[in-house]
Formats: C-alpha cells, structure tokens, sequence
C-alpha cells in the first residue's frame, strides 16, 4: 500500500485524524530539527522549536490551505524558521534588561566636561548632537522591542508571515497586528535594503464591501538586513492579507507593481 502524500496527511489532520499528525511529524521531525538548530546553535531549543511547529500544525491545521499552498513541506520549514528566529529575538531581548536603560558611552561625557578647554565650543556641539542622536536610535529600537513583547501576550493580536507568493525571495517578515491600534509591527533581520531611489510600502487588503488596497506606510531596511518598523495607524478594521511592494521614493498611492511578499493567513500572537 503506497504511503499517504503530504496532502493527505494534512486533509486528515484537518478532519482531527492523530495518526496522520503522528505520520507527518516522523516524516519531517529531523529536517525541521535541523532548520531550527543551524539558526539557534542549542539542541533543547531546537527540540522546543519543533515541539512548537508541529503542536501548531495540529491545533490550526487549517491555517494551511489545501486549494492554494502549493507544498505542505515548505509551509512547515517557514513556520519553523519563523518560529526560530522569533525564540532568538525574545532570548536576545528579555534576559538583558539592562540593555534597556544602558547609559551613553563615557567618552562622550568626558569631551562634554572637557569640550570647553579642549575642543572649543563647535567641537562640544557635534559631540552633544551625536549623543542626543545615538540616544534616539537606541531608544526608538527599544521602544519597538517592548511593543512586540507586549503584543505577544495579547490574545486579540494576530500574526503572519509574508513571503514571495512566487518562491523566488528566500528572505521572511513577521508581521504583527494590533485591532486596537489598527497598526501593523514588522520585524525581519535578513531582507536587503531598497534600492537607490525606490522604498518599501505596506499594503493592507481588505474584503468588505469588495476587493480594496490601503497604505499603510513605507519603511527602510538598515545596512545589516535589519527591519523593526511600527505602521501609522489606518482605518482598516481587520485586513485579510499584507502586502510589501517596492515603490519610487517617498511612496505611492496605489501599488505600481506586483506584491514582493505577501502573507497567506492570520494567527493568534498569544498562544495556550
């Protein structure tokens, strides 16, 4: 008897069948250890990771379309390298409190004491505008991170993943979103800067009342592939996909393009 393809297994699993759940966690138990471990370097938290995947795949099984997912593989090495990437995120965060309140480095404060005999008053300017300037970067960064803890543990906050719909991208974005703020979170650490005189913009499409596309604002990706962006708020009530669209600078009024990632589905951020 030929062995049920991954389809199978998941319609099966969709219809609450533990025996195709057991039989789609030992077909891609190792692969997904091994996606895990290469981006957390620790076994117990790749375990954990996997753990986690595979106890999502059961209870939102639905989350995977069987009409338009085109591979149950893929879909299960997405969630598993969001999945790990996001625990790198929380443990980078959460066990160094300090760095929250770090203070600015000592030499700025010594050429701000000494700027005066030393350096003459234009000098103790740019370095007191340096100061000031490092300590916005920093604090907008930590702003970001205390948001996306804070939303984590809102049950009524959803989130996704968007990717290329057409595979050709390898690089991901979590996304997060608030229906109290009506604002959209992204965070990515591998996805290349815009090009010279082009921008990313979000797009949120919505259903109601036929097909429409609102913007939601355009961000920039640092030097290092490093995205921590909070979208102004819209009027959007509950968006049923992202887009990501690369526009001429300073943004468009309606897609020029079609969409460089796009998310398939919403999920609960808080998780039982």
């Amino acid at each position: 008897m030929a062995e049920p393809t991954d389809f199978e297994l998941m319609r099966q699993i969709q219809l609450r069948d533990r025996r195709s759940h057991f039989l789609l966690k030992d077909r891609y138990q190792k692969r997904l250890l091994e996606i895990a471990l290469a981006t957390l370097k620790q076994p117990h938290q790749a375990e954990e990771v996997v753990r986690q995947v595979f106890a999502f795949c059961w209870r939102h099984a639905e989350a995977f379309d069987l009409q338009r997912d085109r591979s149950v593989a893929l879909w299960l090495y997405e969630l598993t390298a969001f999945q790990a990437q996001e625990r790198l995120r929380r443990w980078s965060w959460l066990p160094a409190p300090a760095s929250i309140r770090v203070a600015p480095p000592l030499w700025p404060r010594r050429l701000l004491w000494g700027g005066l005999a030393a350096l003459g008053v234009y000098a103790l300017a740019i370095t007191a505008a340096y100061w000031r300037l490092g300590s916005q970067i920093g604090g907008e960064t930590v702003a970001i991170q205390r948001l996306y803890q804070e939303w984590q543990r809102q049950p009524q906050v959803q989130r996704t993943i968007l990717r290329d719909p057409n595979f050709r991208n390898p690089f991901l974005v979590q996304a997060l979103w608030s229906p109290r703020a009506k604002q959209v979170l992204l965070l990515a650490s591998e996805m290349p800067p815009a090009p010279l005189g082009s921008t990313y913009q979000l797009w949120l499409e919505s259903e109601g009342g036929g097909r429409r596309l609102e913007s939601a604002g355009t961000f920039a990706v640092n030097a290092e592939g490093s995205l921590q962006w909070l979208s102004q708020p819209t009027p959007s009530q509950q968006p049923t996909r992202l887009w990501i669209t690369l526009e001429p600078a300073g943004g468009s009024e309606s897609p020029t393009g079609p969409p460089l990632l796009q998310s398939n589905f919403w999920i609960p951020a808080a998780q039982p």
